[in-house]
């Protein structure tokens, strides 16, 4: 993920919105042949920081090195874009964000929240006539091999547990859990919530065909969409043939970043998800994990 934030930062200097880029990865080997664009690059975040006056800060190392990291760079001022989850312990998670100035803009990688598929998925769930949505159903399976230091929980269904509670318009806290199979390489969980919500969530490496999609339904109407093709299609009861709904082609980190660079105006400080949100699934993980 680091190179695709990389590549991502590029394009946005070479369109003027950043001035300078410096990559720092403790692997030397890592920094061979960086792009051009790439102002400076080191082996030691200390030295970065004491080095380099900067405005923000991407973490996209391993899980367990997150808060270390984002709290070193958040007593200087920095604002941080660290990649999910936050942490990868309940209290650790706590007490960061209950150190966390004030001032600091954090986001958190959740980037499918950046999707424009998922952003008129929410604009229709927000309306103030949306009929009640209360079917979620998440699939992500890749053929791809589980990297290494990745779990099924943590890596994939973790998206799944943060737009759950956005599309069902229910806290995370109020599901339980009626079904939760985890293997090495995959996770299939069913939840219910206070409302009447349903929720499917089932994600896999190795698996024999790609498959990114989310289904929101209920009361007979259906949003259905593609994440990997981009493609949304939505049906509604009494209407014979289903509508394709004409969605953005900018790529959702590319709109996260555009997101957090815009947010370099705010001097109050923000957190994306909230705190709630965020120690709601630090709290799950710790439950289920």
């Amino acid at each position: 993920w680091g190179r695709r934030h990389l590549a991502t930062l590029l394009q946005l200097k070479a369109e003027g919105r950043i001035s300078n880029l410096y990559v720092c990865d403790i692997d030397p080997d890592q920094l061979q042949l960086l792009p051009e664009g790439v102002n400076g690059f080191f082996t030691s975040l200390t030295n970065m920081l004491e080095e380099v006056s900067m405005d923000i800060l991407a973490i996209a190392t391993p899980p367990e090195t997150h808060i270390s990291l984002a709290t070193q760079a958040s007593k200087m001022g920095i604002h941080l874009l660290v990649e999910k989850p936050l942490g990868t312990d309940y209290d650790e998670t706590i007490a960061f964000l209950d150190a966390l100035p004030a001032t600091i803009n954090l986001t958190v990688g959740y980037l499918l929240r950046h999707h424009s598929g998922i952003m008129v998925m929410r604009g229709h769930v927000l309306a103030e006539d949306a009929k009640p949505l209360n079917q979620f159903l998440y699939k992500r399976r890749t053929k791809r091999s589980r990297p290494r230091g990745a779990t099924p929980l943590e890596t994939l269904a973790i998206h799944a547990l943060d737009l759950c509670p956005l599309l069902l318009k229910s806290p995370l806290a109020a599901f339980s859990v009626s079904v939760l199979t985890i293997t090495r390489d995959s996770a299939y969980i069913e939840m219910e919530g206070e409302g009447g919500q349903h929720a499917i969530i089932d994600v896999a490496w190795g698996a024999q065909e790609e498959v990114r999609q989310l289904i929101l339904s209920g009361g007979g109407e259906e949003l259905q969409l593609d994440f990997g093709t981009n493609n949304l299609v939505h049906r509604q009861p009494g209407i014979q043939h289903a509508a394709a709904v004409v969605l953005g082609n900018e790529q959702p980190l590319y709109q996260e970043w555009r997101y957090l660079l815009a947010s370099l105006k705010n001097t109050s400080g923000f957190l994306l998800p909230t705190r709630n949100e965020l120690l709601a699934q630090a709290l799950w993980l710790a439950n289920h994990r």
